[in-house]
C-alpha cells in the first residue's frame, strides 16, 4: 500500500517537473519550418477548444467582403490550430496592415527605452520625456508652435499630444492631416515646417487636454484625438538616436530577432533614406503578424531575449489609455472578457486579439470598409470567445 502511494507521488513529481521545466516555445523562422501546426480535431479538443466553432470563426472571418487578400489565424499554447486564407497566395503575400504599424513603433520605442535604462544610449529617455528635444529631434527646431515643447512620448502614445488629428476637417472640407499620402517635404510635414502643409504647424489643443478639441473621440474610459502625424515622430526620433534610418532599426532590433521572413513598406516617403512611416506603412505576412502578437503575449520576450523591459510593457498593458495596444481593463470590450485582453488593430480589418490568461491569439487581415470595422471586430471577438469547450477557461 505504502509503496503504491510512493510510486504515485513519484509519478506526480515527475509529471510536475517535466511540465514546469519544459522550455518555452517560440517559432523558428518560416524558412526553417515556422510555426508548429496541428489542426487535427482530437488535438484541438485536447487544448479545450471546439474544432467546429473554430472552423466557424475562420469561415466568418473570410466571409466579410475584402478588396484585398484576407486571412484568419488562431494560435493556442504556441500551436497554430487554425489558418484560413481567401486565396492560396495570401499566405505568402505581405498584407498592408495600416495602423498596426503604430504598435510596432511603440515597441521600437520600448526597445530604445530599455537601451537607455541599461546605459546603451548616451541619453535617458522614457515615456515622460519630451519629444521635442534637440538631442533626438533637431529637425523640430525652431518650434512651429511653442506648445510643442510640452509634448511627451506618452502624449503621442495616448493620442493626446495636440498634434494634427487625423479624422477631422478644416475649411473647404480638406482633411486636417493634409499631405499624409503626398510625402513631399516629409520631414517638414511631420514637424510643422512645410508651407505646403500648414495643417501640421500649430497644435489643435494643449498637450494632455484633448477635451478642448471639439472633434475629440472617446474610446471607453479614455479620450483623445487620433494622430498618425504624432506617431510619425517616433521614426524620426529613432533615426536620430541610433544614427540609422528607422526601417533599419525596425529590421535589426525587432523583426530579425523574432524571425520575420518578409516586410514591405506602403507608399514610402520621398526621401530615399526613409522607407518606414512609423504611423503605419507596414506590409507583412499573416504568420509574421502572428509572431508580433506572440511577442506581445510574452510581454516583449522572445526566447531568452527580452526586447523591452517587462515593467515598461506591463505599465501599458495594464492601462486602457493606449488605443494601439488596447486592453480591457476598463471593460471596453465587455465584462465577459478578461481584463488582460489586448487588441492590436489597423484600418481595413487588420487586428489581433491576444488573451494572455488563455495563451490564445486570434488575428485577421484584409481590407474591408471602415464603416463596418468596429462591428466586425466585436463580432469576431465574440465568436472567438465561443471556441472554448470549457467556459471556465
Amino acid at each position: 500500500m505504502m509503496s503504491n502511494l510512493l510510486f504515485s507521488l513519484l509519478l506526480l513529481l515527475v509529471s510536475f517537473f517535466s511540465v514546469s521545466c519544459r522550455p518555452d516555445y517560440f517559432p523558428s523562422p518560416e524558412s526553417e519550418g515556422g510555426w508548429r501546426k496541428n489542426t487535427d480535431p482530437k488535438f484541438i479538443r485536447s487544448l479545450h477548444l471546439d474544432p467546429d466553432r473554430l472552423g466557424e470563426l475562420g469561415s466568418y472571418g473570410l466571409s466579410v467582403p475584402s478588396s484585398e487578400l484576407s486571412s484568419v489565424l488562431v494560435i493556442k499554447d504556441g500551436w497554430l490550430v487554425g489558418e484560413w486564407y481567401s486565396a492560396p497566395e495570401a499566405r505568402h503575400t505581405p498584407i498592408y496592415t495600416a495602423s498596426v504599424g503604430k504598435t510596432f513603433a511603440l515597441i521600437c520605442f520600448g526597445i530604445a527605452e530599455k537601451d537607455s535604462q541599461e546605459g546603451r544610449l548616451p541619453y535617458r529617455i522614457d515615456n515622460s520625456s519630451h519629444v521635442y528635444d534637440r538631442r533626438w529631434l533637431p529637425q523640430g527646431y525652431p518650434l512651429s508652435d511653442p506648445g510643442k515643447r510640452q509634448i511627451t512620448f506618452d502624449h503621442i502614445f495616448q493620442h493626446t499630444s495636440g498634434l494634427v488629428p487625423q479624422a477631422s476637417t478644416v475649411e473647404q472640407d480638406l482633411p486636417i492631416e493634409q499631405g499624409r499620402n503626398q510625402w513631399r517635404n516629409y520631414l517638414s510635414w511631420v514637424v510643422g515646417h512645410s508651407s505646403l502643409w500648414p495643417q501640421t504647424k500649430e497644435l489643435y489643443f494643449p498637450p494632455g487636454s484633448p477635451e478642448e478639441f471639439a472633434s475629440h473621440a472617446c474610446w471607453g474610459s479614455h479620450c483623445g484625438a487620433y494622430s498618425s502625424v504624432g506617431f510619425a515622430h517616433i521614426g524620426l526620433v529613432l533615426a536620430n538616436l541610433y544614427q540609422m534610418p528607422a526601417h533599419r532599426f525596425l529590421r535589426s532590433r525587432l523583426l530579425d530577432p523574432i524571425g520575420f521572413s518578409a516586410v514591405a513598406f506602403e507608399e514610402p516617403p520621398a526621401p530615399p533614406e526613409i522607407l518606414w512611416f512609423s504611423g503605419g506603412g507596414l506590409r507583412m505576412l499573416p504568420r509574421d503578424f502572428a509572431r508580433f502578437a506572440y511577442l506581445l503575449l510574452h510581454e516583449g520576450r522572445w526566447g531568452k531575449q527580452q526586447l523591452v523591459r517587462p515593467e515598461w510593457f506591463r505599465s501599458l498593458a495594464s492601462s486602457p489609455r493606449y488605443e494601439n495596444l488596447r486592453t480591457n481593463h476598463d471593460g471596453y470590450f465587455g465584462t465577459a472578457y478578461p481584463p488582460d485582453l489586448i487588441r492590436v488593430y489597423g484600418s481595413g480589418g487588420n487586428f489581433a486579439f491576444i488573451f494572455p490568461s488563455q495563451q490564445l491569439i486570434v488575428l485577421k487581415t484584409g481590407r474591408i470598409h471602415n464603416f463596418f470595422l468596429d462591428l466586425h471586430m466585436r463580432d469576431f471577438l465574440h465568436r472567438a470567445s465561443l471556441i472554448f469547450t470549457d467556459v471556465s477557461s
